[in-house]
């Protein structure tokens, strides 16, 4: 670079080819903050001495790409339209590269959370790519899984579905029973399959996504079957099976991971669930205190999946009957939601609620009414009472007497029954999918969904 530079002068399209090729080696060894700084200096010559040519192009989307994978998502976003605004005028708005760009796009909008213009921009891409390159072309596949994948994460099952089984059909003839993609469509086919309830189809797609990982040799996503076919047995109340599926996959990622990343607390927390399900509670809270650990040190005592944890903890101490240790784990849940500006869901209910019944069992009304209310609240607010009568006419009892030290007995029962009821609408909180959660996370392409 030096060299050129000084012979051929700092704008010479020579040098924007050699920043360029820098770029790709500061990425292969994940400098990608600096492989970004090449590609953007070599953007300026470029412009300068090609303005709009395939070079530009080329380089818009690469600097997209890189901006998008350490989450500057603006700048990758300005990145990836400039591209498309260029390959249009080059190609026409019907090329394969216009679909690209397209592609990429939509999957940025994905990780954004923008479902709807994710959607919009995959359909697009996938029309060209179908006209373009024929039905059963390995990029139509890849388009309708990623429409499967955005589907699923705006709640779309049934028509996730229909996206992945068409993505496997193509990536089996074209890649054979046993590549890497079909594994990856099957595993994601599998756990959809389990979040509507169909288990043992799900056990069937989920077995045949772990034999071809395994054949595949690529252990990480071994374990991330092996968790799915963990979850669908303990829906099934096969704790025994789902505990061994768990200790596997925590086995495997303690080797491959180390023991402090965040995939270990994962399966750890997967663990804890069975291990509670069980009664084995000293251990389940081993399990929950290992995760915390891990979740604390990877992401901060602040973070939301540490107020997880926290719940799961506090919600064992809770039916131990430890409730000063109970109220304080819920209480720092609470606290955390609170500073990170969480939505509020059935998690935050149920936790108020316990909290509330804490106080009353202490014999602070005042605080436990105020606890029940905001619940009360939230609970509405959230529309649940429309799914729930039975645990609205509880908790609409509870805040209508109006003496409560009379009737102590009569408010600690329904307390319990609500603390029991509530467990059915907030069953997510034993059935935490770590990487389904997308909110800055991020789809690593062509490795499939990290489950």
């Amino acid at each position: 670079l030096q060299a050129r530079r000084k012979v051929l002068g700092f704008v010479h399209l020579d040098v924007a080819s050699t920043l360029f090729n820098m770029a790709f080696l500061h990425q292969t060894r994940n400098r990608l903050d600096r492989a970004l700084k090449c590609l953007e200096e070599a953007l300026k010559i470029r412009q300068l001495r090609l303005p709009d040519s395939e070079k530009v192009a080329v380089t818009h989307e690469k600097i997209g790409s890189l901006a998008r994978a350490i989450g500057k998502t603006k700048k990758a976003q300005i990145a990836f339209e400039e591209a498309l605004r260029i390959r249009k005028l080059i190609h026409g708005e019907q090329h394969e590269a216009v679909a690209t760009v397209l592609q990429e796009l939509g999957d940025l909008m994905d990780d954004l959370g923008e479902y709807d213009s994710a959607m919009s921009y995959y359909i697009d891409s996938l029309d060209i790519r179908r006209n373009r390159l024929g039905l059963d072309d390995i990029a139509v596949a890849e388009t309708l899984y990623s429409m499967g994948y955005t589907l699923h994460n705006n709640d779309e099952a049934e028509r996730a579905l229909v996206c992945f089984e068409e993505s496997l059909s193509i990536r089996r003839y074209q890649l054979g029973e046993d590549s890497k993609e079909v594994g990856d469509t099957l595993n994601m086919m599998g756990f959809l399959k389990a979040k509507r309830g169909e288990l043992d189809d799900a056990l069937t797609l989920l077995w045949d996504a772990l034999r071809i990982r395994k054949l595949q040799e690529d252990h990480v996503k071994v374990s991330e079957t092996l968790k799915n076919i963990g979850n669908v047995h303990r829906e099934k109340q096969e704790q025994e099976l789902a505990v061994e599926c768990y200790e596997e996959c925590l086995r495997i990622r303690r080797a491959e991971l180390g023991p402090d990343h965040e995939k270990v607390a994962d399966a750890l927390i997967a663990m804890g669930n069975v291990q509670s399900d069980m009664q084995r509670t000293d251990d389940a809270m081993r399990s929950y205190q290992e995760a915390l650990k891990i979740r604390t040190l990877v992401f901060g005592e602040h973070d939301e999946s540490v107020a997880s944890v926290l719940q799961y903890m506090g919600t064992m101490e809770f039916r131990a009957n430890n409730h000063l240790k109970a109220r304080d784990l819920l209480t720092e849940f609470i606290r955390i939601r609170r500073e990170n500006g969480t939505k509020n869901d059935g998690d935050y209910v149920n936790v108020l609620f316990m909290i509330g019944n804490i106080h009353k069992m202490q014999g602070h009304e005042a605080e436990a009414r105020v606890c029940w209310m905001e619940a009360y609240q939230v609970f509405q607010e959230l529309g649940l009472a429309d799914t729930n009568p039975q645990i609205a006419k509880v908790m609409n009892h509870l805040l209508q007497v109006e003496n409560l030290e009379e009737r102590d007995t009569e408010q600690n029962n329904k307390g319990s029954l609500f603390g029991k009821v509530t467990e059915k609408f907030n069953k997510k909180e034993k059935n935490e999918d770590e990487d389904l959660k997308t909110k800055g996370r991020k789809r690593r392409k062509g490795k499939g969904l990290k489950l």
